[in-house]
């Protein structure tokens, strides 16, 4: 994946504020507007590569997701979820409840 890109890329942009703030007097401090200017050519620099980053991520999750045992999988985690949850006291319904809205392991942060 392109994780190293991100990073170096975040590097960068540090090190051109930190670069940016030694260059100034040690009595006069970089103008809000002035870091503001330098923070957005950093961000400009790294949103192209975190867009390729997240594109490069799902595809890798579509690959693994169309694999049938991937399905296995899951359900497999579904039900015993749903089995745990019964065995710990919540009624059918409940458990079928909570195992429905449980979001599926992902890389990705859930959207809840």
């Amino acid at each position: 994946m392109h994780f190293p890109k991100i990073i170096v890329a975040t590097l960068l942009g540090c090190s051109m504020c930190i670069a940016y703030a030694q260059t100034q007097s040690p009595q006069k401090q970089p103008s809000p507007e002035d870091m503001q200017k330098v923070m957005d050519a950093t961000m400009g620099a790294m949103v192209p590569m975190m867009g390729r980053m997240t594109e490069v991520m799902i595809e890798a999750q579509l690959k693994i997701a169309e694999k049938p045992e991937t399905a296995q999988r899951l359900a497999t985690f579904k039900r015993n979820l749903f089995d745990a949850l019964v065995k710990k006291g919540f009624t059918q319904d409940q458990a079928m409840q909570i195992t429905l809205t449980t979001a599926l392991p992902s890389a990705a942060p859930s959207g809840k």
